[in-house]
């Protein structure tokens, strides 16, 4: 349970290192809460929306149900839906770290997930601690050849977050030996997407409503290509950038929104290549299941590009990808004080309205 303590050690210390800074240099934080609502920006405010009035809204649909469920059920304890988000998001976290150390066996692994500069998240009203716990513990029981409780785990992964089917292929891999009646629960995982697709047809009279919405409120879309049009939208994107940055050197002192889009595309092709690499020194060192679950997770990352910034979120996105931190393990001592340093700069500026991810 040490991995477990150290997490919440960690996260705990940057929210209140973020609600000092702000308390420094004023800044109201969000729902007027300094302590709970420190991380609580951007999709904080749309899964808190989910889980006190429902699917109201066709935008509303990207936001994939378990975890505002989770949510409104805990806020009928604590009285209130942010305590209850940011409750949810770190305890998830803090079982997600010891269950990547139970994987791997690796503490420095489980030290670098919770020191991870988009780490804020396991203190906001987000998915993604739940999801981690979800996908580490269908996966762990894939190991242990536990069929069943992998496709119940990897089904609810799921319905926390699409990115939840780059499961399946690592799933198939470590289930295979146990044959068609141990392959089967893994049906789950589809029908978690199909079963939340048939409610979105019942309720706004779309299936595929979390794909419009992600297409028309935050410019997302899915090119008949896929992940390989995705990859050189993002290619493309970066060459721009770098040309923008060269071509174009501020003359005020800073930069403006064209070359802050320039360094963000740069930044995430930098990080898609470091993600590419690393995937591939998974599959080597820790088998074909890690290596296909960090591929299929850039895989579908790279299948919904975004207009201007393809890769936006990708760093978020990298945070579900456990494995390559398992295999970044042996760095520790030069990441731990990059991951820390960068992670405080994030935290402070997310904390701010500042979009980091």
């Amino acid at each position: 349970m040490r991995a477990a303590a150290e997490l919440i050690a960690v996260r705990l210390a940057f929210v209140v290192g973020a609600a000092v800074a702000l308390l420094w240099a004023p800044h109201r934080p969000a729902f007027g809460h300094l302590f709970l609502g420190v991380f609580a920006q951007w999709d904080a405010g749309w899964f808190l929306r989910v889980a006190q009035h429902g699917y109201d809204i066709p935008q509303t649909a990207a936001f994939f149900p378990l975890y505002p469920l989770c949510v409104r059920a805990l806020a009928f304890v604590l009285r209130s839906h942010l305590a209850a988000g940011f409750a949810i998001s770190l305890a998830s976290a803090a079982a997600a770290a010891w269950l990547l150390y139970r994987l791997s066996r690796s503490r420095d692994a489980a030290l670098l997930l919770a020191l991870y500069p988009i780490g804020y998240v396991f203190t906001s009203v987000y998915s993604d601690g739940l999801f981690l716990l979800l996908a580490l513990a269908a996966f762990e029981a894939a190991v242990r050849g536990r069929s069943l409780a992998a496709g119940v785990l990897g089904g609810l992964a799921v319905a926390t977050r699409l990115i939840g089917l780059a499961l399946l292929p690592a799933l198939i891999v470590l289930l295979w030996r146990r044959g068609r009646l141990g392959l089967a629960p893994l049906l789950l995982l589809p029908a978690a997407l199909g079963s939340y697709m048939v409610y979105l047809h019942e309720h706004f009279g779309d299936a595929f409503a979390f794909a419009h919405a992600e297409n028309g409120y935050w410019l997302r879309h899915t090119p008949a290509l896929g992940p390989l049009a995705g990859l050189w939208d993002a290619v493309h994107s970066g060459e721009q950038g770098l040309a923008q940055l060269v071509l174009h050197l501020p003359t005020s002192g800073r930069y403006g929104k064209p070359e802050q889009f320039a360094i963000w595309n740069l930044t995430n092709l930098a990080l898609l290549v470091a993600a590419v690499w690393l995937t591939w020194v998974a599959w080597r060192r820790l088998g074909a299941a890690y290596g296909l679950y960090s591929a299929a997770t850039l895989v579908i990352a790279l299948s919904s590009p975004a207009a201007v910034v393809p890769l936006t979120s990708l760093p978020r996105f990298l945070l579900a990808d456990f494995p390559l931190f398992v295999v970044l393990a042996p760095y520790r001592r030069v990441l731990v004080p990059v991951f820390a340093a960068v992670g405080a700069v994030a935290a402070v500026a997310f904390s701010r309205g500042v979009w980091v991810a």
